[in-house]
């Protein structure tokens, strides 16, 4: 298993696709500190305006900031796309048969797989937000502004911690829903596209789903997107709002539910998501 994964990690690192959408986060918390944030500061007039773009840049308000970007967009530009082709290309390469002829079952080459893509996923993303926090650091210290934890309902250093485990646990499922399509349908497209579609969709449906009410009321506590906002609000600093290039409303926790639930809900979804891979894997042809 040991030697299986290292050579799985060694073929991700020689892929040029994870260091371009690597790059593509990168810009993408530049644009949330620097540009909406210490740019739109610095230009906008309206004292409103002036405070959600200063929450964008200054510690600790940049923390949520970044965490709502990147578990959205982290999620459709990293995570899903990654792992559709990561798991797909096996297929096109004809090599997925060779791995099993050398003597891996199928659940320990799935196994492999899903933890190779776990540890690529979480040192990348982890390294985009520490380098959005760095420019957090230097965007405070350009406006002049004291860098400090040390705020009305800030977070300790150990809260930062769960505040990134809860945007670990909104991107979890969208990437198992991304290796589940992968792994039935054996094509990126489907995977990759599978996926967006949903988290593009499922905001479109919660939102149909909260004006009919009634019993479509009653489905939406368990739609994936509507506990992933649960997660989302639960790192919010108070009710302040922050700019946020995620393509949905500021949630706020007291319209969601709990965060435990939420929590419970997408392990829920995660484990029907792996079973129905493994199962349809276990019994799949792979002759070819």
């Amino acid at each position: 298993m040991n030697k299986a994964l290292i050579a799985e990690l060694l073929k991700v690192r020689k892929r040029w696709m994870p260091y371009v959408l690597f790059i593509l986060l990168l810009i993408g918390a530049a644009v949330i500190v620097w540009l909406f944030g210490y740019v739109g500061w610095t230009d906008e007039e309206d004292p409103e305006f002036k405070q959600n773009n200063l929450r964008s840049f200054l510690l600790p308000w940049s923390i949520p900031a970044l965490l709502d970007t990147g578990q959205f967009w982290g999620t459709a530009m990293f995570v899903s796309i990654l792992t559709a082709s990561t798991v797909a290309t096996e297929y096109s390469w004809g090599t997925v048969r060779q791995a099993l002829m050398r003597g891996q079952t199928r659940s320990q080459y799935l196994t492999v797989k899903l933890l190779c893509l776990t540890i690529v996923c979480s040192v990348a993303l982890l390294l985009v937000f520490a380098v959005g926090v760095a420019f957090s650091v230097g965007a405070t210290a350009a406006a002049d502004l004291p860098i400090t934890l040390d705020v009305p309902g800030g977070p300790s250093v150990p809260e930062i911690g769960l505040m990134v485990l809860r945007a670990a646990m909104g991107m979890l499922p969208y990437g198992l829903l991304a290796f589940c399509l992968t792994v039935v349908g054996r094509s990126t497209a489907l995977g990759f596209g599978g996926t967006i579609g949903y988290m593009f969709g499922e905001g479109i449906l919660v939102a149909i789903l909260g004006e009919i009410g009634g019993i479509a009321e009653q489905v939406r506590p368990f739609v994936i997107g509507h506990n992933v906002s649960s997660l989302v609000a639960a790192n919010r600093i108070g009710s302040l709002d922050y700019n946020s290039i995620a393509p949905r409303e500021l949630p706020i926790a007291s319209e969601l539910p709990d965060v435990w639930v939420a929590t419970l809900v997408l392990a829920v979804w995660c484990v029907a998501f792996l079973a129905i891979a493994f199962a349809v894997f276990r019994r799949r042809d792979v002759g070819t």
